[in-house]
């Protein structure tokens, strides 16, 4: 016989064998004790967690000579037959390739008929979710109602895609991942029974690779051994995986906002050939296992080693909630962006500099207090300018309105002028008049908008308007008049921040320099 890889070598053929899925094992060893095994079962979990090894045992101790008992013998007959796949009454049906109705309808017909050999007729139905509508309409009935001699055990991975008719006719067990340092001991295990000696630093990384998928932890293993891997450095070289250590040297450059230093990291992981893809997962996780750390200082996480974990809590001294959130979130998203990248290095770069430029931003708490600061110093100063005093002073309108609503007046009155108006700035006062700028190429240049304009006010605002027309050369900047504004710069050197950007919306009655109209 050929070689016989590690998953299938070391495949648990008893309960007891059975690693990381207790509450499923003591669940169904007590529904068989008490004679209580539900006839439809459906086991939902990951890949390599144990589904079909655990139905398989379940098939034997159905029909072990000794039972139905806890746990089969696998010394009689139907424990071999069953062990070997030569039983005819325990029948493995793989859905994704017999999916259809006819399948169903065949399957259908058979269950009527008692076991030929054994106690029972198990029917295990590998990668459920993918049966057609119609095939899971077809096994309705038949699932509700079996024959007594029956028993159903539908395996998925993606439970949310089997129909509810489905799991309503199933009880459900939920498999879980191995955790990291169980799935570490039973790698070891292996490791001892093969006669091998593979560092412990590697063997975490092949469980941390496998993400609590045991058939992946031993495909992998299986994998080294036949490499000769011994250390964790030959692990990374004939697997390209991510470096504990790069991950943790990129990881304080980012929050050291040290951008040449996070390209030497970047550069030097591309040189070894590592996968990038697995450097940011690994850097991702361990800015995830940072912001953990910070908001349970006294927490511990399971799945990380004790050394690992004094430089976690270490880093998360220094490090912000807010700051920590945002890488989070930063590599979270570049992940996704480097699986799709044609150019992942760059990518990865460009990724890594953004995060450095973001690791400038002031904390929560530092910006309250600048702006309470502010707040303060803004009390000080005179609400108005001297020109704007001035300017309140002279002006005294009788039943005013505000521009608002004068423009919309005037729009009800004379339709096209009320248009105008609106892509006009609203007017100053100067000298007690109403002055409002008009481009020289506006058409209230004419005139007759001019008159009317000038009737209108003196109806409605009771007051004198004039109209300055401006050449493009002589407007002032409207940003140049909002930087000049004495909370502006109070804002900027309290803050410490720059203009990026300014957007001019319509003036409220604060900005108007006309106070007394209720802009």
């Amino acid at each position: 016989m050929g070689y016989l890889v590690l998953a299938r070598k070391y495949r648990p053929q008893t309960f007891a064998e059975v690693v990381g899925q207790e509450h499923v094992v003591r669940t169904l060893k007590n529904a068989i004790s008490q004679n209580r095994l539900a006839h439809a079962l459906l086991f939902s979990g990951i890949r390599g967690v144990g589904k079909t090894t655990i139905a398989r045992i379940l098939a034997k101790a159905l029909n072990c000579d000794k039972g139905p008992a806890e746990e089969p013998c696998n010394e009689c007959s139907a424990c071999r037959e069953i062990t070997e796949g030569r039983a005819v009454d325990v029948q493995e049906i793989d859905a994704a390739s017999n999916r259809g109705i006819d399948e169903i309808r065949e399957l259908r017909e058979n269950v009527k008929f008692p076991p030929s050999r054994l106690r029972t007729k198990v029917y295990i139905i590998d990668e459920a979710h993918m049966l057609t509508r119609e095939a899971f309409n077809a096994l309705l009935k038949t699932l509700e109602e079996p024959p007594p001699h029956v028993y159903f055990i539908l395996a998925t991975t993606e439970a949310q895609r089997i129909p509810i008719t489905i799991l309503s006719r199933c009880q459900r067990y939920d498999f879980k991942r191995l955790p990291l340092q169980r799935l570490l001991v039973h790698l070891k295990d292996i490791c001892k029974k093969e006669g091998v000696q593979i560092h412990e630093d590697a063997l975490l990384l092949l469980a941390k690779e496998a993400e609590g998928s045991v058939r992946d932890a031993l495909s992998l293993l299986d994998q080294a051994i036949s490499s000769g891997i011994k250390t964790q450095e030959d692990l990374i070289q004939t697997f390209g995986l991510a470096d504990r250590m790069l991950v943790e040297d990129l990881a304080r450059a980012v929050l050291a906002q040290d951008l040449a230093r996070s390209f030497h990291v970047i550069d030097q992981a591309f040189e070894q050939g590592v996968d990038l893809t697995y450097l940011v997962q690994g850097l991702t996780e361990f800015f995830r296992h940072l912001l953990a750390i910070k908001v349970s200082p006294t927490g511990t996480l399971d799945d990380i080693p004790e050394g690992e974990l004094s430089t976690l809590r270490a880093l998360s001294l220094d490090s912000s909630p807010e700051m920590l959130v945002l890488l989070f979130q930063i590599f979270l998203k570049a992940l996704e962006t480097l699986r799709l990248s044609q150019f992942p290095k760059l990518s990865l770069e460009l990724t890594v500099a953004k995060a450095c430029e973001i690791g400038k931003i002031v904390s929560l708490e530092e910006i309250l207090e600048k702006v309470t600061d502010l707040q303060k110093k803004i009390g000080n100063l005179p609400s108005q300018t001297p020109r704007e005093v001035e300017r309140t002073t002279n002006i005294a309108l009788q039943d005013q309105l505000t521009w608002k609503n004068f423009v919309a007046e005037v729009k009800k009155r004379k339709p096209a002028l009320g248009s105008l108006l609106d892509t006009m700035a609203q007017p100053r006062v100067e000298n007690g008049l109403l002055v409002l700028e008009i481009p020289q190429n506006s058409l209230l240049t004419a005139k007759e908008y001019q008159e009317d304009l000038k009737s209108l006010a003196r109806e409605l605002l009771h007051q004198e308007l004039k109209f300055h027309i401006t050449a493009p050369q002589e407007n002032t900047s409207v940003r140049q008049k909002l930087l000049e504004k004495p909370i502006v710069q109070e804002a900027l050197k309290v803050l410490g921040g720059k203009i990026s950007e300014i957007k001019v919306h319509n003036q409220t009655q604060e900005d108007h320099p006309c106070k007394t109209c209720k802009v």
